[in-house]
């Protein structure tokens, strides 16, 4: 149930305090409101709190201050909350008043200013329970548990830094990256005020997930320096802003052209200049989201506390909701992540399953973990959609039995479902989800063992449940499979059967067999640019075509001293090229890829 919102600065009484108060100017009686109770369901709460500066922080005792920021955060429903200005003392007693709400951190200096949040009484004989005076930006985001990944941005010598901080989990139940930021004014720009690195982290860590990217840009809409986050890049695809649609706030000149979107929105703060001393309403805080994630974009500005009483901050809260946008199903082998670039699987030696998304030219984003405990010597693959709903899903032998994991499109699984037909009964073997090899449109596993390889053909899902044809397995590769490592690059001949690539353990040659449907494999065609030796590679994955050329790819680990890069071995006509580094050490804690 959605709560009710306690207020909102709309009514005329209100806009006398808010002038008085020198926050900007409310939009006039009748503007558009986003109503709680009808607005859409990804929702967010944006807001410089100005924790540290004496001339604009809140004269609230910290615990009045952390239950009017609750109020709000639990009125709206809210997602995520992104705070800016913030100090570690209110972070600290918001993570306390948030049950159910995860909070990110990250500091950029220290300020006398922040000890007022953090009362505690100082001892002289015992400096750690001096307050607290770090300074940042934070995030909660609604749930159990997010990645969190910060970094600094480029500012002139000298001045404060700034930073760009971010959650990955799940918001509403799907993958989202949620990042904050407080850039620079543009007096520090050197030679940007950190704009062009913010996207480029923000890409890198989003490795193709949904994006809400809030925070103090200190730049007005129609800035040019927006352009480049508007734009977007090719890992995240354009942005929207949350108040791009609210006619409230268009210009004469949108209003005239008769836009849909316009580059105004509601002012959140007020500019000051000598020539100005009274200052001048602007927008400075802003929320964008990944537009090919989100829809139907809303926003407004208010005030939190009671009618009469002082503000909190020389900001305004900038509240925003969007509808989630349903991804295509994704259309290229190898993709998890649903932005039509391959990713591949990893399993630690401590029982752990993390996605290695790809994020372009072979190239990969951080690091996810997707699946905690219990896939200790899991065989793991993904080609095929095995519930039908379009999206690979994740095959696992785990034991003796046999699971599928459905995909929920961003890369995060589901809960597992056994195979039907064969759900048990593969100790013996290491199964490999192989896309459709026999050419009926339905997806495959291929499984060694010492027998041989054998090809079990995939069923129609019925319902979401993952099967087996009822057919039985057949034999298409000799006894020599057992010596082999199965690779998977996908159908590299274009007749659209998957074909299968066998590493010889013993000699590191790589053959390429070619499928010819129900039936025993073609006969193999040594790849050039070898060996690549288990000793020197010990573990390899394909995921077709990850560089873009049409040519089969593959990723390897390769032994350094004591400790394991990743490298890529970008296809060519007849085999594999030189390897190009993709990461460097940490490898030897994997114990297989798929």
């Amino acid at each position: 149930m959605r709560l009710p919102l306690r207020r909102h600065l709309r009514a005329a009484a209100v806009l006398a305090l808010v002038a008085a108060a020198v926050l900007p100017t409310a939009a006039p009686a009748g503007a558009d409101a986003v109503d709680p109770g009808t607005a859409p369901p990804i929702r967010t709460l944006s807001y410089n709190v100005c924790g540290a500066k004496s001339d604009c922080r809140s004269a609230l005792e910290v615990s009045d201050w952390t239950a009017e920021v609750r109020e709000e955060t639990l009125a709206w429903d809210t997602d995520a909350l992104l705070l800016q200005e913030l100090c570690f003392g209110q972070w600290k007693h918001l993570r306390n008043a948030l049950p159910g709400y995860t909070g990110v951190w990250s500091a950029s200096a220290h300020a006398p200013g922040c000890a007022k949040w953090d009362p505690e009484p100082a001892a002289d004989d015992d400096p750690a329970t001096a307050p607290d005076t770090r300074f940042g930006v934070g995030i909660f985001v609604k749930g159990a548990a997010v990645d969190r990944h910060a970094a600094y941005l480029p500012t002139a010598t000298g001045m404060e830094k700034r930073q760009v901080l971010c959650a990955r989990g799940p918001v509403d139940g799907r993958a989202t990256l949620v990042c904050t930021t407080h850039l620079a004014q543009h007096q520090y720009k050197e030679p940007t005020n950190g704009d062009v690195a913010l996207l480029a982290q923000v890409d890198t860590w989003a490795a193709g997930l949904p994006v809400i990217l809030g925070g103090d840009f200190n730049h007005r809409p129609e800035s040019t320096e927006l352009d480049g986050i508007r734009a977007g890049l090719p890992g995240t695809g354009p942005f929207a802003e949350a108040d791009e649609n609210d006619t409230d706030w268009f210009s004469q000149t949108c209003r005239d052209a008769g836009a849909a979107t316009c580059r105004t929105g509601e002012p959140t703060t007020v500019v000051r200049t000598e020539a100005d001393p009274e200052g001048t309403p602007a927008k400075f805080d802003h929320v964008f989201l990944s537009s090919r994630d989100f829809h139907t974009v809303r926003a407004d500005a208010l005030e939190p506390g009671a009618a009469g009483t002082a503000p909190l901050s020389d900001h305004l809260l900038l509240r925003t909701a969007a509808h989630p946008e349903a991804r295509p199903a994704g259309g290229v082998g190898g993709d998890l992540t649903d932005d039509c670039r391959p990713d591949f699987l990893a399993v630690t030696g401590d029982g752990d399953l993390r996605l290695h998304s790809g994020i372009g030219s072979g190239t990969l984003g951080d690091t996810r973990r997707i699946g905690t405990g219990g896939w200790t010597g899991a065989a793991v693959s993904h080609r095929g959609d095995w519930t039908g709903d379009g999206r690979e899903d994740v095959v696992a032998r785990i034991g003796d039995d046999l699971w599928v994991y459905p995909n929920k499109g961003s890369g995060e699984l589901g809960p597992r479902v056994a195979m039907g037909g064969r759900p048990s009964g593969w100790t013996g073997a290491t199964p490999s989800a192989a896309g459709d090899v026999d050419g009926d449109r339905l997806p495959d596993v291929l499984a060694r063992s010492s027998t041989g390889l054998w090809l079990h053909r995939g069923g129609a899902a019925a319902g979401g449940a993952p099967t087996f044809a009822a057919k039985a397995a057949l034999q298409i590769g000799g006894p020599e499979w057992a010596g082999y490592d199965v690779i998977l690059p996908g159908d590299v001949t274009g007749d659209g059967r998957a074909d299968v690539w066998g590493r010889d353990r013993a000699t590191g040659e790589i053959r390429q067999y070619a499928s010819r449907g129900a039936t025993t494999l073609a006969a193999p065609v040594a790849l050039t640019g070898g060996p690549w030796t288990v000793a020197e590679r010990r573990l390899g994955v394909s995921a077709g075509d990850v560089t873009g050329d049409g040519l089969p790819d593959l990723w390897t680990t390769r032994t350094a001293d004591s400790a394991e890069n990743l490298e890529l071995l970008p296809g060519t006509p007849t085999g594999l090229a030189g390897p190009t580094t993709v990461a460097t050490g940490g490898w030897q804690g994997i114990t297989s890829l798929g």
